[in-house]
Order: C-alpha cells, then structure tokens, then sequence
C-alpha cells in the first residue's frame, strides 16, 4: 500500500462513515509463507493453549473519498496473522484493522482495558475492540464494524452495553500497520460504576476478557502505559481536542 497522505500514512481523521467489505482475494503472504505459519503455530500453541485458530479479516485496499472510508478484506485465520504480527508486521499487503469502542464515563474519563493473560495483547491498556470476524460479514460480503465494536463491549463490559449511547461519527487512526474504526461512547455510569459491571460480568462469566479497568482524563495518564500504537495515536488526539471531542 502506498504510503503519501491518510489513511495511507499515520494520522486520526473523523469520517461520516466507514464502508467495508470483503475482497474475496486470498492473502498471499499467508499462502506463502504457510509451511512456516503451521511450525510456528504449533510453537505459539504449546506456549499458549488458549489460542484458537478462527477467522480474521485483514484490509488489503483502503481508501478516502467524500468523508467516507472505503475498505476491503481479505478473509484469513488467526495462526496467520499471529505470524505475521509476531515477525514484526513485515510488508504483506494487508492492514491489521478492527474495531474499537471509545467510552467516555459520566466523569469524563476515558475506558481503557487490561486484557486477561493468555490474550494476544495482553500487557498493553488497550481500547475495547477484537478482530473483524466471521460473524460481521453479512450475506452481501458486507461487514457492519458498528454491529462488532457493540458487540465487543457487550462481551468484555457485560451490563455496561445497556447504558451508553453512541456519537454519530466514526474516529478512524492509523499508526503503522494498524488501522482502527473506532466510535465514540458516552456512558450514563461513572467510571466506578462502570469498573463494578465489569467485576460482575468478569464472576458471571466463563471466559472473561478484561482484567481490569483503566481509566484516563489526560496526556498524562497515557505517558507511562504501555499502549499498543494506535490506541495511542487515537488517545493522544481525542485529548488534544478537548473539549472538542
């Protein structure tokens, strides 16, 4: 992908909407590569039995037009993109792109996450989000990213997906090969309000995702996280604008 002006180059750009649908064009780094996909999955697996082998979409066209983004995927699994992201994230033609919810609670903080161990990105205070899956693409080979960034707070907040309302536009950021859809939430809940759902959810759940709730108001409070870079981009933008946003 050529690299000149966004979304080919870093930046965060509010967008009316996104449009996003399949490709239905194999990945070729993965056809590739597949001899050393398989080795190093049966590597990563023995070193993390919680890894599961479903379907990930991945961007292999993206472009801007009249305050619309415009993407199409291209249908691949997850011990591919695993190789592909532990390798460095080397030039495959492909975007790793996803959803993102941003939660602004009643006190004005906004929502990061701590991912339980086993996750693959366990360490870093991330937004809520999960890989474009099989079950956002509809019939038509269209993907609703709205539809999988609700459900990703439903699954990892629990009872927190029945008290906030969505901003009408979408926040996309790019940093590197990492390219997000994010929407904005406001939520009717405080930021401990919010952390009490999620215990719940978290002691009522068989597979919780969150570890914990990590809230920030500021530039300084994302200074020492250890953040993946797009969220960091999308943050460090969202409190530059204040009180815009």
């Amino acid at each position: 992908m050529p690299d000149a002006v966004f979304p080919f180059a870093d930046g965060v750009k509010y967008v009316s909407n996104c449009s996003l649908k399949l490709s239905g064009e194999p990945w070729q780094f993965a056809l590739t590569h597949a001899a050393d996909i398989d080795a190093h999955w049966q590597a990563a697996t023995k070193a993390n039995s919680s890894y599961f082998n479903g379907i990930v979409h991945l961007i292999d066209s993206v472009r801007f037009s009249d305050d619309v983004l415009e993407a199409t995927l291209t249908r691949t699994d997850f011990k591919s993109y695993l190789y592909w992201r532990l390798s460095g994230y080397p030039e495959a033609g492909v975007l790793d792109g996803f959803g993102s919810a941003v939660i602004r609670s009643s006190d004005g903080d906004i929502l990061l996450a701590q991912q339980m161990p086993g996750n693959v990105n366990y360490g870093f205070a991330c937004l809520p989000s999960g890989f474009i899956d099989a079950r956002d693409v509809q019939p038509d080979g269209t993907i609703d990213i709205a539809r999988s960034i609700a459900r990703e707070i439903a699954e990892e907040l629990g009872a927190v997906a029945n008290h906030v309302e969505r901003e009408g536009r979408f926040i996309v950021a790019r940093s590197g090969t990492q390219l997000c859809f994010a929407i904005l939430f406001d939520a009717a809940l405080s930021t401990a309000e919010i952390k009490r759902h999620v215990e719940e959810h978290n002691a009522t759940s068989d597979d919780p995702e969150l570890e914990a709730i990590i809230p920030v108001a500021r530039l300084a409070d994302i200074a020492d996280l250890k953040m993946l870079p797009y969220a960091r981009v999308l943050l460090e933008a969202l409190f530059a604008a204040r009180p815009k946003f």
